[in-house]
């Protein structure tokens, strides 16, 4: 088992060394939360579910579905969130930050696992002018979405490392507890969340305070002002 190097504190913040990073997709590389809640409202709408706000950031929509549906209709009412979340992609983009650090990383050193399904992906990024990664674990790919790490754990597995020599870079609560039980260490980034809100190694307010550094066997991963919560 490849073991995690302790973090090196610098005056300019933390020097984290990984094998790979792991990213979400949504609220971390792209920002779609509008998007998203507006397809949400939408498809309660349409089923006639009085009160509801849309909470589930960082879940799977079938989870989603299943928490305001009865069983009988789960399937059909899935089809229709699919289809909504794929027709809404006004003002997706990238965040800021973001397509810079992906640039510095080799392509074997980092994925993404996210709770969108592998269509709702794609149109995302295509949204956002993103480009796949060689290695992308969708919710298509897993039994069990976030909260669960089977997605980082899966992700890890096809870039060929153990889970506790990678580090996870996520936005929601479901998404940090994924990737502390997987074995990574985390970092939140804040937005869809407050940073006080985000359970992880490390917390930061942008992209834009992360950089990377390549080497030979690895990634240094450079958090600038980070808080550390835990």
């Amino acid at each position: 088992m490849e073991s995690e190097s302790a973090p090196a504190t610098t005056s300019q913040g933390i020097e984290l060394e990984a094998k790979a990073i792991l990213f979400d997709l949504d609220g971390t590389l792209i920002d779609s939360t509008q998007a998203t809640e507006r397809s949400w409202n939408k498809w309660a709408e349409a089923l006639g579910i009085d009160g509801y706000r849309h909470n589930g950031h960082g879940l799977p929509a079938r989870d989603i579905v299943a928490r305001h549906v009865a069983p009988d209709r789960r399937q059909e009412a899935l089809r229709l969130a699919e289809r909504l979340e794929e027709q809404e992609t006004e003002g997706i983009a990238v965040k800021e930050g973001a397509r810079r650090l992906l640039r510095s990383i080799p392509s074997g050193r980092w994925g993404i696992v996210t709770s969108c399904t592998a269509d709702l992906a794609r149109v995302r990024m295509d949204a956002a002018g993103l480009a796949a990664p060689a290695v992308m674990i969708t919710a298509d790919d897993v039994v069990h979405g976030k909260p669960s790490p089977e997605g980082y754990q899966a992700a890890a597995r096809s870039l060929g490392f153990d889970p506790i020599a990678c580090l996870v870079v996520e936005d929601t609560a479901a998404g940090l507890e994924a990737g502390r039980s997987a074995g990574c260490r985390t970092v939140g980034v804040a937005g869809t969340l407050a940073a006080p809100e985000l359970d992880a190694d490390y917390v930061i307010e942008s992209m834009t305070l992360v950089s990377i550094r390549p080497t030979e066997t690895a990634v240094v991963v450079h958090l600038a002002a980070p808080q550390q919560p835990r």
